[in-house]
């Protein structure tokens, strides 16, 4: 057997391969473009192989009609210019409206001007070559001899310059698709996608250099080269170029082609290689025997077909079964993705971990412009992003409102379809968040959160395999979501009872157990508290002239920030108590302290006053707080409103003082907003009006603790067997003769006993 004859064998059964996989590619999804454009590329690749092998052919048997076709190939150029402008992404000059029709509304599209210098150059060429034998015979022509020879000389000019002309723009087909691969590898991150680029693209570089070598230079240059050598070059060429594209398939799912294609191609290539192995060798050891023994060939071949069926059958069965175990193993198949990532969900109850996990995964094995999950706690919606930018909050609470009107049941919803959801939905979904695919996350009848997935980059439509692997996922990840927000609402409480007890202990260690000593007054203070810690707290501070300090205050929040601010201002207002007389001064200070040294701002109310024991005066400023009630003996009752705006408004608030003189038997009666706010079960308010009748009922003969503890006695028998929502601080200050006994000091209740009494 000829070297030719190998080669032109070599070439018409790549040829034939090349457009067998084109035809798969074709049928895997004809109605996608890419398919297309690769299927029309490989088609006229394998034609070329198939012509060089044709060519051979006609070489030693004289002309084919079939090689007037042989300028049909050169088609391949163009449309791996094509497959570059559109892979991995479309680019904008290529969509209908883009380009130069953007410029010129009745320009063609951007295919029929990639195609057009082509398909004149074909039809020229194919003229030319098609022209029948002789026309230009003298002794047929007659007197038209010489015109015809000279038109001979033009024609053939013509197509030399014309072939070398046109070896030039496909040679910049090739560089401009080569470079355009080289910029979306570069512009691309996801891993997949990058390594579909990297394939190909050296592929086809290879398979154009190749070409290049064997087709394209020699004809611009006019050199020329061996048959032998020029469908060598050929045939290499297709095989690495297709070689990549069917690898690209196989390892890292180009055109997203199913398991079922993938696997065809590597079998059909395993079965190839068996097979040229089988031949090589049979045909080697019957030259061999043929020669050694003289047998006869025919009497040889039974014996090899035998050996073939014992050794090649078994050991083909050995190659079908590492190819399985190499698709069980690829990281690419969809099957692995999702027996994967189950796994890695199943044993995931950390709900960020789990949600950032999957949602990359997805973005990942199907190469999306857009991906999110949600999910629906009890207080919202949790969502990650896995691709694409990230909706803002509005977007975020629009989402949340559409999956609480999902209709029941737990199928994917292809929003260019949008069955089950309303017109507006649907243009939310699709508009706003840019989704195509919406995959309900449901367990038990109950919607725990949704993919949203987007566009591919690629274009590729979603498959039929895509949403089975869609659908088996999203069951796994739903009890998984489930499970995960059960643990993070139980970790939420257990962090709430943490952050309460904290408060609690921070509130207990400024609210005084023990007052100190006044010998004309009795002192008395309660606290009771809510569930929800709040920033209620009351001192009375020894001024060191005398005199004394009182505050109540009151500190919007709950929990540890609202405790943690309660007792920077006490720690403030024990530092001024002695080195400032102005109670409206101290309140300006505090106030700043608020302003500035919030990263939020906070904000409290407090009421702040100096008693002069001695003139039996009091001195106040209030910012903001429940006005303090002075009951005088007679029944009068006094309000002490003067002061200023809460603490942390504004930096520039300023604080008036008052002032009002006490008697001997009057009552000063100091509270938080938590007793004129407590609530019954038929939603009544307690109220101020009802606080000052009871305040001016009581008794003058009740001391400080008796009068706070009947306050605390109606305002329960109020309140019934409702908890209080806020904290509720009290504080009885009461005007008395001089008694030795108020040197020993007076109590105050602390929270718990407080807390038990209520």
């Amino acid at each position: 057997m000829s070297t030719l004859t190998v080669l032109a064998t070599l070439n018409l059964v790549l040829g034939g391969l090349v457009f067998l996989l084109g035809l798969l590619i074709l049928r895997e999804n004809p109605r996608q473009r890419l398919n297309r454009v690769v299927s029309l590329m490989l088609f006229f690749g394998g034609f070329g192989s198939l012509i060089s092998g044709l060519g051979l052919n006609a070489g030693r048997g004289g002309d084919t009609a079939a090689l007037h076709f042989a300028f049909l190939w050169e088609f391949f150029f163009p449309s791996l210019f094509l497959f570059a402008c559109i892979f991995p992404r479309e680019r904008a000059f290529t969509r209908p409206g883009g380009g130069l029709q953007k410029l010129v509304p009745f320009a063609p599209r951007f295919e029929v001007l990639v195609y057009l210098p082509h398909v004149v150059h074909f039809g020229l060429l194919f003229i030319l070559s098609s022209l029948p034998k002789g026309w230009e015979n003298p002794i047929k022509l007659g007197v038209l001899a010489p015109l015809a020879n000279l038109l001979r000389v033009l024609i053939q000019l013509f197509f030399q310059v014309h072939r070398a002309f046109f070896s030039s723009v496909n040679l910049g087909f090739g560089v401009a698709a080569i470079l355009l691969l080289i910029a979306s590898y570069r512009a691309s991150r996801m891993p997949r996608l990058r390594n579909q680029l990297r394939v190909i693209g050296v592929g086809l570089d290879a398979c154009l250099l190749l070409y290049a070598t064997g087709e394209l230079i020699p004809t611009l240059v006019a050199l020329r080269i061996g048959d032998a050598t020029r469908a060598g070059l050929t045939a290499a060429a297709l095989l690495v170029g297709s070689g990549a594209i069917a690898y690209s398939i196989v390892r890292y799912k180009f055109l997203d082609a199913k398991l079922l294609a993938r696997r065809g191609i590597l079998y059909g290539a395993a079965s190839a290689a068996m097979v040229g192995l089988y031949l090589l060798i049979v045909m080697q050891l019957q030259r061999i025997l043929v020669g050694f023994s003289g047998i006869d060939r025919r009497v040889i071949e039974p014996v090899f077909l035998v050996f073939a069926l014992v050794v090649f059958q078994p050991l083909m069965g050995r190659v079908e079964e590492l190819l399985d175990r190499m698709f069980q193993r690829d990281p690419g198949d969809y099957r692995n993705v999702l027996r994967s990532l189950g796994r890695e969900l199943m044993s995931t109850l950390e709900l960020d971990a789990l949600l950032e996990r999957s949602i990359r995964t997805i973005a990942e094995a199907m190469l999306l412009k857009r991906a999110y999950v949600a999910a629906l706690p009890r207080d919202g919606v949790l969502l990650r992003v896995g691709v694409g930018r990230a909706p803002d909050l509005e977007e975020q609470e629009g989402l949340r409102h559409v999956l609480k009107r999902l209709p029941a049941g737990d199928e994917i919803v292809r929003l260019d379809a949008g069955d089950g959801l309303s017109e507006e939905d649907r243009d939310f979904l699709s508009g706003r968040l840019g989704a195509a695919l919406l995959v309900p996350l449901r367990t038990r009848g109950e919607t725990v959160g949704a993919l949203l997935l987007g566009e591919k980059v690629t274009g590729i439509q979603f498959t039929s395999e895509d949403v089975s692997l869609l659908s088996a996922l999203a069951g796994q990840m739903a009890v998984s979501l489930q499970n995960a927000l059960l643990v993070r609402d139980r970790v939420e409480v257990v962090r709430i009872e943490e952050e309460l007890r904290l408060a609690r202990q921070i509130q207990s260690s400024f609210l005084l157990s023990q007052f100190p000593a006044m010998s004309r007054f009795q002192v008395h203070a309660l606290n009771i508290p809510s569930k929800e810690v709040a920033g209620d707290f009351y001192d009375l501070v020894p001024a060191g002239d005398g005199s004394f300090v009182l505050a109540i205050a009151d500190v919007a929040g709950k929990g540890v920030p609202a405790a943690l601010l309660s007792s920077m201002l006490q720690a403030s207002l024990r530092t001024q108590a002695a080195s400032i007389n102005s109670v409206g001064e101290m309140l300006r200070n505090m106030n700043s302290l608020v302003y500035r040294g919030t990263a939020v701002h906070q904000f409290a109310t407090f009421f702040l006053a100096r008693i002069d024991q001695h003139r039996l005066g009091m001195t106040f400023s209030n910012a903001g707080h429940n006005y303090p009630i002075v009951a005088r003996v007679g029944g009068e009752q006094v309000l002490l409103e003067r002061g200023g705006l809460l603490l942390g408004i504004t930096e520039a608030a300023q604080y008036e003082e008052g002032t009002v003189s006490l008697h001997t038997g009057d009552r000063v009666v100091l509270y938080t907003d938590g007793i004129t706010e407590a609530t019954n079960g038929g939603q009544e308010l307690f109220g101020e009006e009802r606080l000052l009748d009871l305040v001016r009922a009581l008794p003058r003969e009740l001391s400080a603790r008796e009068v706070a503890e009947r306050i605390l006695e109606e305002l329960r028998r109020f309140l019934g067997q409702e908890e209080p929502r806020d904290d509720m601080t009290l504080l009885v200050l009461q005007v008395v003769e001089q008694d030795p006994a108020a040197l020993q000091g007076w109590d105050a209740v602390p929270m718990e006993s407080a807390a038990s009494e209520a």
